[in-house]
């Protein structure tokens, strides 16, 4: 399939990428379309309308992933400052931007608030990117919620607003990007879908990579010829019960995000922790993921080849066009699509 196949007009003031004036000051009021693949037909909602969606026997599968500050500034060899940027898990650290890029250099030592923190610089790594190793005493999340602020302008108030960046049900560090289609639950929706029978369930996937513009925007003629970088998943065992256990009882696997599709696709719910680095387009046999609530997507994006893999390229496109006609809200604090 040819990328310029998911080309589309989006007006750049219809991409948010900062939080914004929420409706009647509830997350759960945003608007959601509803994509019906079996009927082809598209309704216009509101989020919290989930609670008559879903059904009893459901199960909703959410990523907890927590976001993190991802920029550190500290001094390196002779006190010249140096910024490190975090961009990804390695598996023998992080994959790093250093700036100035300059100074990069194999075994570089960068002190960061005082001697706190070090990070080396161990390799190149992918594209631009470093492996930095992390020397600290105690645990390196709280010293890096310390020391270290976002590195996108837009989200300097993040520590301030730390509740709009994140989920309610986020609790495991580890994201350097916001898993940003579960921001619009609230607590109390939650409560009200346990009511009716339906299982939350939680799963892990630590966004990063797959979030740089090299990764996300597709830049080749054929979809299939893009990829993506691996990131680290987690499925423990009670969330792979609960899952397996709806599907046995006929109830649907409603994945919350494109983080969860590809770690439910990957794993088939199965507990275990591991990389994946799937990458999910047209041709792709769907095995777990039975409904999918997503952000809006922009044009040429890896999300929405995922998203016409699911749903299909005509009934796609067709209710993207009514999206930006309808002047809906589009990537990280915008609206929400519900396919079923």
């Amino acid at each position: 399939m040819d990328t310029a196949e998911l080309d589309f007009r989006l007006p750049s003031h219809l991409i948010r990428f900062v939080p914004g004036r929420l409706p009647g000051g509830r997350r759960d009021a945003v608007r959601m379309m509803v994509l019906d693949r079996g009927r082809g037909a598209i309704e216009h909602r509101r989020f919290h309308h989930l609670e008559e969606l879903l059904r009893p026997g459901d199960v909703l599968v959410v990523n907890d992933s927590l976001v993190l500050q991802d920029e550190l500034a500290g001094d390196g060899p002779g006190g010249q400052p140096m910024t490190l940027i975090l961009c990804g898990h390695h598996a023998d650290g992080w994959h790093v931007l250093v700036r100035p890029a300059r100074r990069a250099r194999r075994g570089t030592v960068v002190d960061i608030g005082g001697g706190a923190l070090r990070a080396v610089l161990v390799s190149p790594s992918l594209d631009d990117l470093w492996l930095a190793r992390f020397e600290h005493d105690g645990d390196f999340v709280p010293l890096l919620e310390r020391f270290g602020h976002r590195a996108a302008p837009q989200h300097r108030n993040m520590k301030r607003k730390s509740e709009r960046y994140r989920s309610v049900y986020a609790t495991k560090p580890g994201s350097l990007e916001i898993p940003s289609a579960g921001l619009h639950f609230t607590a109390e929706l939650l409560d009200r879908l346990r009511a009716k029978g339906v299982t939350v369930a939680a799963i892990t996937l630590h966004i990063g990579l797959t979030e740089l513009s090299q990764y996300r925007n597709i830049r080749t003629k054929r979809l299939e010829e893009h990829e993506v970088p691996a990131e680290w998943y987690e499925v423990t065992p009670a969330a792979s019960r609960a899952i397996l256990a709806a599907r046995r009882r006929g109830g649907r696997v409603v994945a919350v995000g494109t983080t969860v599709v590809r770690t439910l696709e990957v794993t088939k719910a199965r507990p275990g922790k591991g990389w994946t680095d799937l990458y999910i387009h047209p041709g792709h046999n769907f095995r777990m993921v039975d409904a999918m609530l997503t952000n809006l997507h922009q044009p040429r994006s890896s999300h929405l080849a995922m998203v016409v893999a699911f749903a299909g390229k005509e009934l796609t496109l067709t209710a993207y066009r009514e999206l930006v006609r309808r002047r809906y809200r589009f990537d990280l604090f915008g609206d929400s699509m519900l396919i079923i």
